[in-house]
């Protein structure tokens, strides 16, 4: 057993931070518990059913069906993915880890690949908190026009975005032990505030719907309108709903310096939230459906087609007469999305510190700084925050360029995940697993999760409407296009490309070899995905 010059035994996550070359800087807090709710929290399900992209996509695109069994299986592959990305964390247990399993892969070309999963990581970063902050304004201005009939303007969104923002970067400005109390609280919330509704809702509902109409109604009306082939296309839209629910389910590792033996707690950290978020999430959509007063009137009532809202606001009318209660009720689920976009923050910081730590980003001895009180990187926190603000700007012309971020955040992060899983399928021979173990199982876990996360990016870039024209495109591949050209260009550019200067991961211990004084945009690209987090 290692010993400190305290004379304390070592964690075994320091212990395995330090071989491969980086002290101990953070303070570890955080343990199995904390590590799951970490995770289940900025899953957050009721966000990912909630939320203006969400139970909406389902009924638009095939209805009960899409949303009941799109959530299943996607839940089940995501489990896949987990469990592929647990071994990996456990293996690397680091702030970034997946970053460092691709640059124990040497040569130009493999350095390259780090860059590109680092980029599409980086903006899945950058886009899922803003999605996070987005949602939960939209949320409020929903509350607000069922309230008094008022509709947001873009403008009147934005401020509560901004005010979101703002309010968000605050809570995350706390130190450690702060951050573990906040991520039980949010997990706390979840559960508690699940379990109320699934138990209040059918209660009060003055009629429920059938068995068959929740599990087994698949609505074709839109096909013809959205002019798409086919009813398994429609369908592959809707499931769409699930998949936008799986981000970020990575955020244990994005801890992993902060965790008390990090290489065991880590993956399980992973795998339980995805499977107990599967659980909460499928419990709560199938409460929602059965509660439905009428299906035509969802997307055509007050609530402007804003679906749980206007399922709330139908109960409660309904029953009483009055909406006040279901205004109230909807504060349950508007606590749950600001909470993820705190956590948004929280994963989101610890990436940015983690590859300034590198030197891969401009200004890196700024967000790589430990605040002296906190003993968090605050620089980096509030970096992200502004980042986060400046994102959100769009909206003030348009909301649909603001909404492709949710697309893009997806399609980001999915991709992410599935290069270093692709990694170590192809090489193997050169991974050393930790203590979380797949066996002889490994090679097939790994081949679903890959195909899945492919399948999955493509469904994101499917056109949603025919014919395609400038009105209708699905901008995500456009703008998903745009990033892979500019890290083409900062890789590259001649004399200052990141080919010239970015040779793998730096180290802060004194005795460990620096490998590049300014490992760069590929190491950032790298860390990016790496720290994966949402």
């Amino acid at each position: 057993m290692a010993i400190d010059p305290e004379g304390a035994a070592k964690d075994s996550g320091q212990i395995r931070l330090e071989e491969l070359g980086y002290k101990q800087e953070l303070s570890r807090r955080l343990g199995l518990i904390s590590s799951v709710a970490s995770s289940f929290a900025t899953i957050a399900y009721m966000m990912g059913i909630t939320g203006q992209r969400s139970l909406p996509i389902a009924f638009i695109n095939g209805g009960p069906v899409s949303a009941v069994w799109g959530w299943v299986i996607c839940s089940v592959f995501n489990l896949f993915s987990a469990l592929s990305l647990a071994e990996i964390a456990s293996s690397y247990p680091i702030a970034g880890g997946p970053y460092f399993c691709k640059a124990s892969c040497r040569g130009l070309k493999f350095i390259f690949c780090h860059a590109c999963a680092g980029w599409s990581n980086l903006v899945g970063q950058f886009a899922s908190t803003a999605g996070a902050g987005y949602l939960t304004a939209v949320h409020i201005g929903k509350m607000w026009q069922l309230g008094n009939g008022h509709v947001w303007s873009q403008f009147e969104t934005f401020l509560a975005y901004a005010i979101c923002m703002l309010a968000a970067g605050a809570l995350a400005s706390t130190s450690t032990g702060g951050m573990r109390q906040y991520i039980l609280f949010a997990a706390f919330w979840m559960i508690c505030g699940g379990i109320f509704l699934i138990i209040l809702l059918p209660i009060v509902a003055p009629k429920l719907q059938t068995a068959e109409y929740v599990f087994l109604h698949f609505s074709d009306q839109s096909k013809d309108q959205l002019g798409v082939p086919n009813n398994f296309y429609l369908f592959l839209l809707g499931m769409l709903m699930g998949q936008f629910s799986y981000i970020g389910y990575e955020a244990p590792a994005q801890f992993a310096e902060e965790t008390k033996r990090a290489d065991r707690v880590v993956g399980w950290g992973i795998v339980l939230s995805v499977a107990a978020s599967s659980v909460f999430g499928l419990g709560f959509l199938v409460c929602l459906l059965f509660c439905i007063q009428d299906p035509e009137n969802l997307m055509l009532g007050p609530a402007n087609g804003y679906v749980v809202g206007q399922i709330f606001y139908d109960i409660f009318q309904g029953r009483f007469g009055s909406v006040t209660t279901a205004i109230v009720l909807l504060a349950i689920p508007l606590i749950a999305i600001f909470n993820t976009t705190v956590m948004c923050l929280f994963t989101a910081a610890r990436m940015l510190w983690s590859f300034s730590r590198d030197g891969g980003v401009p200004l890196y001895r700024v967000w790589a700084a430990i605040n002296k009180r906190t003993g968090t990187p605050l620089n980096a926190t509030w970096a992200m925050t502004a980042t986060g603000f400046l994102l959100g700007l769009p909206m003030l012309f348009s909301n649909a360029a603001f909404l492709a971020m949710g697309s893009v955040t997806a399609v980001g992060l999915n991709a992410s995940y599935a290069v270093p899983i692709l990694l170590r399928l192809i090489f193997h021979k050169n991974f050393n697993p930790g203590p979380f173990k797949l066996g002889r199982a490994q090679p097939l876990i790994n081949v679903i999760a890959i195909s899945w996360l492919t399948f999955s990016v493509v469904c994101f870039a499917l056109p949603t409407i025919y014919p395609v024209d400038v009105t209708t495109l699905n901008w995500t591949p456009v703008m998903l296009g745009l990033v892979i050209v500019g890290v083409l260009i900062s890789w590259y550019l001649p004399r200052c490309g990141a080919r010239h200067w970015y040779h793998g991961k730096a180290h802060t211990l004194e005795d460990a070899n620096v490998v590049s004084p300014f490992p760069g945009y590929l190491g950032y690209i790298g860390f990016v995905w790496g720290n994966w987090g949402s």
